[in-house]
This record gives structure tokens, sequence and C-alpha cells, in this order.
């Protein structure tokens, strides 16, 4: 999915639509950073800050390591168990924290990109296996929420079981050859499964993913797989049944899962309502828009129609949009007229009808004006 920040259409030669606060980063590498999201300090709102490390190449975002509620970090489990002895891991080798890497910001949508470990469990002999299990976890009142709507709950190999901690899961089964009438690229339980995620896990901001295998039904030295994910990012591929292929391809950045962000818990507040504390849409133009959010009230910005840009940064976020000069968006086929906030569209002269549709027609008809013009063509009587 190409999560990123809706920029202001413009003409060649005029200066872009802003996208964060003055004298601010709007880049860490390759992915612009958006405010309410910061690099520098002054450069956020409470609970956006974004580390942009440089020792890589090109720079890579990351929510901060050292937060102060621990929120934006992803624990990566990893254990070694022997399968002749217990089905569950009764080995445990270490287990660490990483930061989520951020990979996409939309404001317009109130949606992130980012990439997470996934859990695994590979069968590299008859008696060791190597397992990984993950856990996303976000603290309280964290502005951020896996996305229900794009975010599934996957599985993937010959004989997989995706678990989410008491939620829901999905299994995924593959024989040796492959049934006729199976779509190879997608979901359908042959070699790859997924489910709709719990958007509400029983312990608030905790998302644990876990992968089991029903080794009475397959033995063989492959991996299988299981994770949070952007539901549209993924084409199964039988290459991905074999070894440890999946593995290699993505485990070094992990997979892109979506969120929903919101700018604070609070109800939008009514006409002439004064806004609350740290009200976020401080854009002129722009407008809240209530959205649900575990149990509380939550809210994100947006900027009216007619607008665009950025609707959290102060007094000039949201901009007018020339419509005229987007016709695939705003058709019209007559005469267009940019106006603060929307557009005009009129017929010709000599036509009338709904432009905007295409519908102008003449006035007078064909017989009409032929008729007139042989009336001013005839001859004149001299008095």
């Amino acid at each position: 999915a190409a999560i990123m920040v809706v920029a202001s259409q413009q003409k060649h030669g005029v200066t872009p639509a802003p996208i964060t606060l003055p004298g601010c980063p709007d880049k860490c590498g390759q992915v612009s950073i958006p405010y309410p999201f910061g690099i520098k300090d002054d450069c956020y709102l409470p609970g956006f800050r974004i580390t942009c490390d440089d020792t890589f190449h090109p720079p890579r975002a990351f929510f901060p390591a050292d937060a102060t509620f621990g929120w934006g970090q992803t624990k990566t489990e990893v254990i070694y168990y022997s399968t002749n002895i217990i089905r569950e891991p009764d080995k445990f080798i270490n287990s660490s924290w990483s930061p989520v890497e951020l990979s996409g910001v939309s404001v317009v949508e109130g949606k992130l990109l980012v990439h997470a470990p996934f859990s695994y469990d590979c069968r590299f002999n008859s008696t060791w296996n190597t397992a990984r299990t993950i856990t996303i976890q976000f603290p309280y009142q964290s502005p951020f929420l896996l996305s229900q709507g794009s975010t599934v709950l996957m599985g993937i190999g010959r004989s997989a079981k995706a678990q989410q901690n008491l939620g829901p899961s999905c299994e995924a089964y593959a024989g040796v050859s492959l049934p006729k009438g199976i779509n190879t690229t997608a979901c359908s339980g042959w070699g790859c499964c997924q489910v709709a995620i719990q958007p509400e896990p029983l312990r608030p901001g905790v998302f644990d993913v876990s992968v089991y295998l029903d080794r009475e039904y397959y033995k063989n030295k492959d991996c299988s797989y299981a994770m949070l994910a952007d539901k549209s990012w993924y084409n199964f591929t039988t290459t991905d049944l074999d070894g440890d292929v999946f593995l290699r391809r993505n485990d070094a950045r992990g997979v892109p899962v979506v969120l929903d962000f919101v700018a604070g818990f609070d109800q939008c507040p009514r006409p002439h309502q004064p806004a609350p504390k740290g009200y976020a849409c401080t854009s002129d133009n722009s407008m809240c828009v209530q959205v649900p959010f575990f149990y509380t009230d939550a809210y994100i910005c947006r900027c009216l129609d007619g607008y665009q840009g950025n609707p959290y940064i102060p007094t000039a976020g949201c901009q007018d949009i020339n419509e005229c000069e987007r016709p695939d968006l705003y058709p019209c086929h007559g005469i267009c007229q940019n106006m603060e906030g929307g557009y005009k569209c009129t017929c010709p002269a000599g036509t009338r009808g709904n432009a905007i549709q295409g519908r102008c027609t003449d006035i007078f008809p064909l017989p009409a004006k032929l008729s007139l013009g042989n009336q001013l063509n005839y001859p004149q009587p001299i008095i």
C-alpha cells in the first residue's frame, strides 16, 4: 500500500503548501514527516516524536526507543525448542525490544505505514526448530492503533495456524502438489490464510501474534509464518512455502503494517463551543472529525471541502484548491472560474445547461437560427 502525504497540486513556479512547521525538517531519508509528527524539539505534538537514524543510507525514521511510556516498541522473542519431545517451546533463548520503523504518513486519512517483525517457526532438521513470536505494544492512551480496515492477521505455510492472542486465527495447509482451481496469488487457505484482526485486544494496546505448526499433518524442513500485515501488500506465491525463502526476503525490515492515529482524545467541539485544551485542528478552513478509538472519544483533523493541505499546521495549513487546474477531479465543460472553497462552471454565451455534466445546449435550435438568419438577410422594403 502506498501511504504518503497528500500535497497540494500547484502550478509550476508556485511554492507547494508546507507539510510541517517553519524551520522543521520535513523528511527523513525518503520518508516525509508531516506535522503533527516531527524530528526536532518544538516540531511535533506530544506523542508524535520521530527519530531519524542517519546510520542507514538513506536515513530511516523510527518511533523513539527511549520514549517515556515505551510506546512504539516491538518485542521480538526468539525461542529454540525440540519437536520430538513436546510441541511447545521448551528452551528460552532471548528476547529483545526494537523500535517500529515509520514508512509513510497520510494526514488526510489519519493512517501510518510502519514495518514490523513477524512470527515464524522454521524446522531445519528432525529435532530442532527456530521459533519467534512478536508483540506489538502501545502504551496507555497512545494515539496509535492497528487499522482494522487495512491490517489483517496472515498465516503462510504448509501447516500453519496464525493466532492473535485470545483473538482470531486462521489456518493454512498445503500438500505437495497445487490443487486445481486454486488462485495462486490469494490467501484462500491453501498455503496462505488471512482474517480480520481483533481491533480492541483484551490488554489495551498489546497485540500478540504467534504461529503454530500442525506437525502431524505435514513434516518437512520448511518455515511457517504468522504476521500482522497490510492486506493489500502480499501476493501469495508457492515458492514462499519452500525452505526459508520468505524469511530471507523480509526479515531485514519486516512487513508493512497499517496503523490509525488520532489527534486527541476529546469530542469535537460544537459550533460556538470553545475548543478543548490542546485542540489540534488549528488551520483555517479545517474541521474536526470524530472517530472510534477503543472505548474513548477521539478525533482527527481534515481540511474542509474545497481545501487541501495539512489541517494540523496553524492558520495556513489548508489552502484553497484551484479546481480549474484539475479537470480530472473537477470537471467543467464550459467556462471555469475558481472561487474560494469551490469553483463556478457556466455554459458559454448562447448556450445553457449543466456545464459540469457536459450538457450545454444552444439556446436557439438550428431551425430557429436559420429562420432568424433568413429574416436578417431578407431585403427590407425601402420606404
